[in-house]
């Protein structure tokens, strides 16, 4: 193969490479610190990552920006901890995707603003296990909240969305959930919202799903992936292996349960899913129920998901803590460069075969 071929196909390979999503999840606080994004952002220049998603509405529900939203300044939800100007600008300086992780109906603000809450049995505001107050997806002002919010995140310049908690409760005593404004059925609701949103946003629509969602129907949480998959553009599966029973890809040793974890999601989410539709999990940068939690853990799932032909992965720690993970994600961008050296040097070889069977023809 001639020098001029190897480098068009090492021109093609870091090309395709930088268009598979390779990110990390960013806590507003961290998000806030210039020397620890400063980090992230070398990480980028050096190609481990391409992509950012960031809290612009958390999981308390606070706004993490400086909103003009009348609405969220009376319920007193705007922390202002992101300097939205400065992200947006550095994260094109870095190539890097910037994606606002927007958390739906966990809202420990709204929740406790006139009828939009989801309330018990007596009457008060119902809390999960965790104290955490969640609004009624039934309820339309709610919706209406939301699509204001994810505007005005739009009009700052940010053009893909990743909703998080797009769903009913389901940790805490639920049997004591009385819900009003019912319309249908709980997936009809969650439906009615992204549809809502499908209509007046022009981003990237995208939401964050119980990784279990792709292998059934998850009624009590409203996650219905064939119904949904219609409005979205990138479905985030959270397909952590500590979240999976023990039972779920029984494999001989925990990290290839692991690839075959996300391999196999992956591959039944395309099938699921409309098509042109991306899948783009979350990775388990975490130790919770990992026997042996190092790079090779996190890689395990990096590999099975690229090699299912995903579009990417994003890696979560809630602390946005990655010192782990680097090695992971240089071993993912050089197996990624490897794959697409393959295939471009198969296309190329039976290109050049056809071009000499047409010249061979009398």
């Amino acid at each position: 193969m001639n020098l001029c071929v190897v480098l068009a196909l090492l021109v093609q390979c870091y090309s395709a490479t930088d268009s598979i999503i390779r990110g990390v999840y960013l806590n507003p606080y961290q998000a806030n610190r210039l020397d620890y994004l400063e980090e992230i952002f070398s990480k980028a220049d050096s190609g481990l990552i391409n992509a950012i998603v960031v809290d612009f509405k958390s999981d308390y529900g606070f706004l993490t920006y400086d909103s003009k939203l009348e609405l969220a300044k009376k319920i007193g939800a705007i922390k202002r901890h992101i300097d939205v100007d400065h992200l947006v600008e550095c994260a094109s300086q870095h190539n890097l995707k910037l994606i606002a992780r927007i958390v739906c109906f966990r809202d420990n603000y709204l929740s406790r603003y006139k009828t939009f809450g989801i309330r018990d049995d007596s009457g008060e505001i119902w809390c999960d296990n965790k104290s955490m107050a969640w609004t009624n997806p039934f309820n339309q002002k709610v919706h209406d909240y939301l699509l204001a919010v994810t505007k005005e995140i739009v009009d700052l310049g940010i053009k893909s969305i990743a909703y998080d908690y797009v769903r009913f409760p389901t940790d805490g005593d639920v049997a004591r959930i009385r819900l009003t404004h019912v319309k249908g059925s709980r997936v009809d609701a969650i439906t009615r919202f992204l549809k809502k949103i499908r209509k007046e946003i022009d981003a990237e629509i995208g939401i964050c799903v119980f990784g279990f969602s792709i292998w059934q129907k998850l009624l009590t949480e409203g996650q219905d992936l064939e119904r949904l998959g219609e409005f979205i553009d990138v479905l985030y599966p959270m397909l952590y292996p500590s979240h999976f029973s023990r039972n779920f890809k029984n494999e001989e040793t925990e990290n290839w349960r692991n690839y075959w974890i996300y391999f196999d999601s992956v591959k039944r989410a395309f099938r699921i899913l409309p098509p042109g539709a991306s899948v783009i999990p979350f990775v388990q940068s975490f130790e919770y129920r990992a026997e042996n939690f190092n790079a090779d853990y996190v890689f395990s799932q990096m590999n099975g998901t690229i090699s299912a032909g995903a579009h990417g992965f994003m890696i979560w720690n809630a602390r946005s803590d990655y010192s782990i993970c680097w090695r992971a994600l240089d071993w993912a961008r050089n197996s990624v460069l490897r794959r697409y050296a393959q295939m471009s040097q198969d296309s190329h070889m039976r290109a050049a075969g056809r071009r000499y069977q047409d010249r061979a023809l009398p």
